[in-house]
């Protein structure tokens, strides 16, 4: 459950993570050597005049980290001077590193531990992301089996501070340590998070139905990352084309366009490889779309409403329940935000399937059972997140297009589909609209048109 129902939290500053002044603009007092609050030690301030007036909002937070800190070294004082007995050994750090939680005494520590790493978190702020992954990985340290669920926090925290390699590790490593069931977790000779430098634009064939949702959001958040990186790339070198610049200067830019440290290698590559890599990533970005709309059908709609997921304070949850999509939500949301770029695309890939969706909507709206009560509408809305990863070439083209409005990539391919399509009416007839004949024209416009054929179906 989040430490905090005011979903503000989750909607900071757009773009990566750093040092600055909550009541400045966004990089006019971004800067290491900013003043940090005594109190949390998880925010800062360009002034003692701005410390105060932003008091009052801070107050509240600033109070339940200090009661979080206090609580947990009262609990790490209690582990270190237990009284050792046949269930409590006298210093667990000492001789349990690794099964902490099989000692019932170190429980309530890490219970502790987990609730100032929430805390931090839900500050939103340099300072406190980077502590709370640093309790999260020790949790681990201390509890190899994570009964308390500290990797579902980690991926989404890792690509907020740009650990984009070590978070795509440590989701393989979940995901395939223990194929058959046999990893003894009690085994601390075991290798254990052991896997780096994986290759990131692999397929990501790991990943199944019932991976754990917080991996496969986290994994397609990094794809999509990629794909930005890729299409700043591209864009620069349109613009360096037109314009006569020096080398070093054009290095710059490339270095400055990108956000991930995995995307420097992109810079040295020629524009027919980025062409290469954006295709590649894009085919697996819809790979893990259609598995995530297996794993948790309710993700992708409440991405682009996420106030109710993010407020809510579910206890437990099912595999596939909207419980369970709330919590990956609330896990990942600021990370989606932060990500310059992702939901632009995302956004984009909708509106495309929405407008080429329009003209099916009267036909749908026919039929009672396919409409289940909706509105136009809600029923267009619903169809085009459906939608989104066959379209999602579209957005891709657009967002590198730099030419006028009504000329963008997805416009003229929707002019040629509805040219093919307006041809195809008038050749077989109305009444073959769905026929077996024009089947197979429905099928080349449906791939044309970037929609996979079993999208046609809602």
């Amino acid at each position: 459950m989040p430490p905090t129902l005011d979903i503000t939290s989750y909607k900071g500053p757009v773009g990566r993570l750093s040092h600055r002044c909550p009541l400045c603009p966004s990089h006019s007092a971004a800067s290491p050597h900013l003043l940090r609050c005594a109190g949390c030690r998880a925010i800062r301030y360009c002034s003692r005049e701005h410390q105060v007036s932003h008091r009052p909002q801070h107050k509240s937070a600033c109070s339940k980290i200090k009661k979080a800190r206090a609580k947990l070294e009262k609990e790490d004082h209690n582990v270190r001077n237990a009284t050792e007995d046949f269930m409590t050994p006298a210093n667990a750090f000492e001789t349990h590193v690794g099964h902490f939680w099989g000692i019932l005494n170190t429980r309530d520590y890490m219970r502790a531990r987990f609730g100032l790493a929430q805390q931090l978190l839900s500050l939103g702020t340099l300072d406190g992301v980077s502590e709370s992954l640093e309790h999260f990985r020790d949790m681990l340290r201390l509890c190899r089996s994570d009964n308390m669920g500290a990797r579902g926090f980690m991926p989404a925290i890792m690509l907020r501070l740009d650990l984009d390699q070590e978070c795509y590790d440590f989701i393989k490593w979940w995901e395939t340590c223990d194929p058959d069931g046999t990893y003894d977790w009690a085994d601390g000779t075991l290798p254990y998070l052991n896997i780096h430098g994986a290759d990131v634009l692999e397929n990501p064939s790991f990943l199944r139905k019932y991976s754990d949702l917080n991996f496969l959001v986290a994994v397609l958040i990094l794809k999509l990352k990629l794909l930005v990186d890729i299409r700043n790339l591209k864009i620069a070198r349109k613009i360096f084309a037109r314009r006569h610049l020096p080398f070093e200067l054009r290095d710059q830019i490339e270095q400055d366009v990108v956000r991930s440290p995995l995307s420097t290698k992109f810079q040295k590559e020629p524009y027919a490889s980025l062409i290469k890599t954006e295709m590649k990533l894009l085919k697996h970005c819809r790979q893990i779309g259609v598995a995530l709309v297996e794993a948790n059908h309710n993700f992708m709609f409440d991405l682009f409403e996420p106030e109710e997921a993010l407020c809510s304070t579910p206890d437990a949850y099912m595999h596939g329940s909207w419980e369970e999509m709330a919590f990956a939500m609330q896990h990942s949301y600021a990370t989606w935000w932060e990500t310059e770029g992702v939901l632009d695309l995302l956004n984009d890939a909708r509106a495309c399937g929405a407008r080429d969706s329009e003209s099916e909507i009267e036909d749908w709206m026919e039929d009672e059972k396919a409409r289940n009560g909706r509105t136009a509408a809600e029923l267009l809305a619903d169809l085009s997140v459906k939608r989104i990863w066959g379209y999602l070439e579209y957005a891709l083209e657009n967002a590198s297009y730099l030419g006028p409005w009504s000329e963008r990539p997805s416009e003229q391919h929707t002019r040629r589909q509805r040219e093919v399509w307006a041809q195809a009416k008038a050749e077989e007839g109305e009444e073959a609209e769905y026929g077996e004949e024009l089947w197979p024209m429905m099928t080349l416009l449906v791939n044309s048109g970037g929609m996979m054929e079993d999208e046609i179906i809602i």
